[in-house]
């Protein structure tokens, strides 16, 4: 009885181990990894230029593939502090990046060019509203 006690308490304790590897490797990507899979590089379009161009293209399959990434990548904003200043707009702002992205997704979803052409628009504003603030340019 013992043994078997401690079969399952050790087993219990393997469990915990793995599940919590797991959830260490699970890594909240930086402010500046989120910025460069959103806005892109000069040699590749960011996520929110690829859900644009598959909509234009009405590639709606790949556009919301595109579009899951990019709403949970930027998900991942409003989980970083404040960089500099002031907190409490920080916290608004990235909120508001990361619902911009979901209509980004919605207007994918309802294969709605004109409104994902609109999201992208709103999107893109609040990015350059969040640089101004934290960075002093316009994206």
């Amino acid at each position: 009885m013992v043994r078997k006690a401690g079969m399952v308490f050790g087993g219990m304790v393997a469990l915990v181990l793995v599940l919590g590897t797991a959830a260490a490797e699970e890594k909240t990507p930086s402010i500046k990894e989120i910025m460069k899979a959103v806005a892109g590089t000069k040699e590749e379009k960011g996520l929110c230029a690829k859900c644009v161009a598959a909509g234009k293209d009405a590639k709606w399959e790949d556009a919301a593939k595109v579009a899951k990434n990019l709403t949970e990548c930027c998900a991942n904003l409003p989980k970083h502090k404040a960089p500099k200043g002031d907190a409490e707009n920080w916290e608004k702002l990235s909120k508001q990046y990361a619902e911009q992205s979901k209509a980004i997704a919605k207007a994918i979803d309802d294969k709605d060019a004109e409104a994902l052409t609109k999201a992208a628009g709103a999107f893109t504003k609040a990015c350059g509203t969040c640089h101004m603030s934290y960075k002093g340019k316009a994206k």
